[in-house]
């Protein structure tokens, strides 16, 4: 997977191959605050810095001081920022990192951030261990084989059908963000048909095959 722009959030930093090679490969990289710390470390270089700047120490506010952009509202947090600069720029094929790791309260709330994100941008989450794709409308999703997916609906009223999943939807609405969650694909693509939503798609990154020893 390949994104234009990253958006690197202050949480746990990418360690995955699959996260990283998406970070090393975007044209380029708006940090939340003090991750523009932890992506230096990883010699990389922020297109931008966005937020309060509370967890940005000083020392970094003077090396980046020709990409800052302040912006110290409380009213959201600093991927909503974030998201809102790269709106300004134009910049509208976006993927987010480093948004889940540290605390469960962020992650939370940066998931329900993405499916709003979603009404003015391509937009998802990559994470350590899967991908979160917001979904607005029915929609096909390609995938492998066996691989795990979760859905999560904002809307209980909101009845989804499937096609190409190993436990198939059949008009279900979702009460409880549990109820949709582990099912798997039962081949190279699903769909999901569904009216109202929206959707939080969850697809674990495929495992890949390990080399053998050679002798």
């Amino acid at each position: 997977m390949k994104a234009e722009t990253v958006i690197l959030a202050n949480g746990g930093f990418p360690a995955a191959l699959e996260p990283l090679s998406v970070l090393r490969r975007a044209r380029r990289i708006v940090c939340c605050d003090g991750a523009a710390v932890a992506l230096s470390a990883a010699g990389l270089e922020p297109a931008a810095v966005v937020g309060d700047l509370d967890s940005l120490p000083a020392v970094w506010r003077k090396r980046y001081a020709d990409r800052l952009a302040p912006d110290p509202g409380q009213a959201d947090n600093d991927l909503a920022k974030a998201f809102r600069y790269c709106l300004a720029q134009g910049w509208r094929d976006l993927a987010i990192l480093g948004a889940t790791g540290l605390r469960e309260d962020h992650t939370l709330g940066n998931l329900a951030w993405l499916v709003d994100f979603a009404r003015e941008a391509r937009v998802r989450m990559v994470t350590d261990h899967g991908l979160f794709v917001p979904a607005l409308k029915s929609a096909r999703f390609p995938c492998e084989p066996g691989q795990a997916v979760s859905i999560f609906s904002f809307d209980p009223a909101t009845a989804i059908r499937s096609t190409g999943l190993a436990y198939p939807l059949r008009g279900l609405r979702l009460t409880r963000w549990w109820q949709a969650t582990l099912n798997q694909a039962a081949g190279r693509r699903f769909e999901l048909r569904f009216r109202g939503g929206p959707l939080l798609v969850f697809l674990a990154h495929p495992r890949r095959p390990r080399a053998g020893r050679t002798r």
